[in-house]
């Protein structure tokens, strides 16, 4: 093999590389863009998807410390209000609540999906709201 041969060759390769390594970091996910917090009365509660202002992002939100439990109108506001301040923590301007309620022996138990979303457009408000 001549000397041009294995230039060539070895310019290939490392062209080779540096496409391989352009693809992968082109395919890299994006890290969530951090975003400021928002205290809990500057989130707000939508209780269906079409009520929710597009574009949005979803975002990750801290769990609750345990299974929350509501038994009179006192603690359900206080219930909201924490979820609400665990989304607005991670900079969320407002959450999805759906609820779904079943009977058994008489008793009516409900559980509750809750998702984080962040407005841009709402962003403003929210902070706003806040102050």
């Amino acid at each position: 093999m001549s000397a041009t041969t294995t230039t060539v060759r070895a310019l290939c390769i490392a062209a080779l590389s540096v496409a391989g390594a352009r693809s992968a970091i082109a395919q890299a996910p994006k890290s969530p863009a951090a975003r400021p917090p928002v205290c809990a009365k500057g989130v707000r509660v939508f209780t269906e998807a079409s009520q929710v202002p597009v574009p949005y992002d979803t975002l990750r939100m801290p769990p609750a410390d345990g299974p929350v439990r509501v038994t009179s109108p006192e603690e359900a506001e206080a219930a909201e209000l924490a979820v609400r301040g665990r989304a607005g923590s991670v900079g969320a301007t407002g959450i999805l609540i759906v609820d779904q309620s079943s009977e058994e022996n008489g008793m009516t138990r409900m559980r509750r999906s809750v998702t984080a979303l962040y407005v841009a457009a709402d962003s403003a408000r929210a902070q706003l709201a806040c102050r």
